[in-house]
């Protein structure tokens, strides 16, 4: 019985010495597979579930490769001739979102900027560091600044490191995509079909007006329009939402020279609009509301004119403010109480 219960004693002691031997082994290997080119790391939704794994195996056992594993991490690609050229060329009159980041995220910009141009399914990071808030403004930043790439869905997806930096973004498409060549040309063309139009006033006024009154009159607000994120629904489909018009608006005035943002925000739910500069004074313009009057009761107005109905949220608010003068309040505009206005977005 004695020699029994020593052989049973010696089984399970035998038994979880190996446990925690294979277990080591195993979650070392797991490690290390990464610092080895192997995908081995899991993927985390967020960013809170990335720290709590490394906390749990770096923090509370010995794992052997941990701290070669995390110094592998802080190494940082150096950016192509093409990004940092392309760093260059964003000015802060034409793409307020790029100087809104710190110097990592304008060059995972300028990468990002590259990816979508060229259809990529996804960006590997190579900065290290970058947390999901960073990552996800770097991504919101492209989308805002950049209405011609009208094939760029609204949202994308963030894999992590073990450590809660962002490791890759995933790059999501509208249908567009599929034929790009095709739709570029007839984007093009609609486009430079209103420019023309555009470039017979001579004032950045009169090109403003214009290209306000072509919108309203040429798309119509559908919330069931296809790609309805996208300059191309307004400009070639003539059916879109607010992003849709806020995209198209933007890039109009962007080719004719005239600074012009979008802006997102909150007007009863989410919304967008624009933020134009005419003769250096900053105005709010929403022609997505405009075209539901048919006036210009949302032309050119100031923040205190929009204080009850349009309310800037995230990387927006830190957007010039509105307080223009010399070009408020110049169009016949009805006796309606803005704030009493609602509409769709």
């Amino acid at each position: 019985m004695k020699l029994l219960k020593k052989l049973l004693s010696s089984i399970v002691i035998l038994f979880l010495v190996l446990t925690v031997f294979f277990s080591t082994l195993a979650v070392g290997l797991f490690v290390y597979g990464e610092v080895s080119g192997q995908q081995l790391i899991p993927e985390f939704h967020t960013v809170q579930d990335a720290k709590r794994w490394l906390k749990s195996v770096g923090e509370s056992t010995n794992i052997p490769f941990l701290s070669s594993y995390l110094s592998s991490l802080k190494t940082s690609d150096t950016p192509s001739a093409d990004v940092t050229e392309q760093l260059q060329t964003y000015d802060s009159e034409f793409y307020p979102y790029f100087q809104m980041l710190n110097a990592d995220q304008k060059i995972v910009y300028a990468q990002l900027v590259e990816a979508v141009e060229g259809c990529q399914d996804s960006l590997t990071m190579s900065v290290y560091g970058l947390d999901y808030e960073a990552a996800e403004d770097v991504w919101e930043a492209v989308f805002y600044d950049h209405p011609e790439l009208f094939w760029l869905e609204e949202s994308a997806s963030f894999h992590y490191y073990p450590n809660g930096g962002v490791t890759s973004i995933d790059l999501h498409y509208n249908e567009l995509a599929n034929n790009l060549e095709y739709h570029k040309s007839l984007f093009d063309e609609a486009v430079n079909g209103l420019l023309g139009q555009a470039q017979q006033y001579s004032s950045s006024y009169d090109k403003e007006m214009y290209l306000h009154n072509a919108l309203v009159e040429l798309c119509e607000y559908d919330l069931n329009a296809s790609c309805s994120q996208s300059a191309y629904s307004a400009l070639v489909n003539h059916s879109s939402v607010c992003a849709g018009y806020a995209k198209a608006y933007q890039l109009l005035m962007m080719r004719c020279g005239i600074p012009c943002y979008y802006a997102s925000g909150w007007s009863g739910e989410n919304h967008a609009w624009n933020i134009t500069r005419i003769d250096d004074e900053f105005y709010n313009v929403d022609v997505t509301w405009d075209d539901g009057t048919h006036t210009f009761i949302f032309f050119n107005r100031t923040d205190a004119d929009l204080a009850g109905t349009h309310q800037r949220m995230d990387l927006s608010l830190q957007l010039p403010a509105c307080q223009g003068e010399l070009h408020h309040n110049t169009e016949p505009i009805p006796p309606i109480d803005i704030n009493a206005l609602s509409s769709g977005s």
